[in-house]
């Protein structure tokens, strides 16, 4: 089985308005959760927040975790520009940027992965394609480093990609190539998984209470 990562990034620089966010959306949500004591071992179920990097404080989800209200809650709360990155099985990777609890852009490179229908891949395929002047203008990036990256993979090549850039660590075909993307736009990914400052604990029926929101991707 291949890997299910959900990952946020938040551009506000204290750790603690993130998890305070965080824990406001959970208790709007009635799902029980409660803050970690450090030393206490990680679960899988456990949300973890890391220290402010270049303005951005970065949320690693529980795997399954597809929950994007989650980022819409705390990115209104917050009055701030989130970027959200989903990889589905170790074979795709989405990505969506917000401000202010409202969707700016959204991107996958396999949007037509549980479909063939053709009518459905066209659509799938546009509401996905993703536009990086929105995310370049957005983020204060420039569209030069953000464009490489939005390029949906090839139904018919499925060839390696290559690199976006000389010095990425990953080929755009393999989903954790968000990381060099995201090292792009301002966002950190956690270089040391382990190394969280601040840990929240759903109640472990939390799968149950998804809402099926983003159920397309």
């Amino acid at each position: 089985m291949g890997q299910f990562v959900t990952v946020s990034a938040f551009r506000v620089g204290d750790t603690a308005k993130v998890k305070d966010a965080a824990m406001s959306f959970f208790a709007a949500r009635s799902w029980p959760a409660e803050l970690v004591a450090a030393g206490e071992p990680v679960v899988a179920e456990d949300v973890l927040i890391y220290a402010p990097v270049s303005g951005w404080t970065v949320i690693v989800w529980p795997g399954y975790f597809t929950e994007l209200a989650a980022v819409e809650f705390m990115s209104r709360e917050l009055n701030a520009l989130a970027s959200t990155v989903r990889i589905h099985d170790g074979d795709y990777w989405s990505h969506t940027l917000l401000r202010d609890g409202d969707t700016l852009d959204r991107f996958a490179t396999m949007p037509d992965y549980f479909t063939d229908e053709p009518a459905e891949v066209e659509r799938l395929r546009a509401k996905y394609a993703g536009r990086p002047a929105v995310v370049a203008e957005t983020t204060g990036s420039p569209m030069a480093d953000v464009a490489p990256y939005l390029v949906q993979a090839d139904p018919v090549d499925e060839s390696s990609a290559g690199k976006a850039f000389v010095d990425d660590e990953f080929d755009l075909d393999d989903p954790w190539v968000f990381v060099d993307f995201w090292r792009r736009l301002g966002p950190r990914y956690p270089d040391d998984i382990s190394a969280h400052q601040a840990r929240i604990r759903p109640a472990a029926d939390w799968v149950n209470k998804l809402s099926g929101g983003d159920a397309e991707l």
